[in-house]
């Protein structure tokens, strides 16, 4: 068995991104990595799962998002999706219309918004296996 143990992100502001997931998502920091030189970064950590944010160089106008291949999103389980909504939002990020995907997994809702560097986020609630799924 293996499981995930972190994503990494290339950040144009690594340590703006880190008080982000900190603050909104409860990530702590577990690790500095090259403390005190150009080029830091930081494992964060909530939980089983772990995010790692390097400092990358980038135009003013480049920005994360879904490839063609590979990253489409990041999905966070959250206990009260009001709740984060509201915090969210207390970064001047606008947040999608929440939406009810019952039909699919009674009792889902979910909302979507761009993070802070324009990395695609989902936060979701009412989230349970299909116990018959092969």
């Amino acid at each position: 068995m293996a499981i995930i143990h972190h994503v990494g992100f290339h950040c144009k502001d690594v340590k703006k991104q880190k008080a982000f997931y900190e603050d909104v998502f409860g990530y702590k920091c577990v690790k500095v990595f090259k403390p005190g030189q150009p080029d830091e970064f930081y494992m964060l950590r909530s939980g089983e799962s772990c995010l790692e944010l390097f400092p990358v160089n980038a135009s003013p106008d480049a920005r994360g998002g879904e490839q063609a291949v590979g990253f489409k999103h990041l999905a966070f389980e959250v206990d009260d999706l009001d709740a984060m909504i509201a915090k969210v939002e207390t970064y001047g990020i606008k947040v999608g219309e929440k939406r009810d995907c019952g039909a699919h997994v009674p009792g889902l809702v979910n909302c979507f918004f761009d993070d802070l560097e324009g990395n695609i986020i989902e936060m979701l609630i009412g989230w349970t296996d299909d116990p018959n799924a092969a």
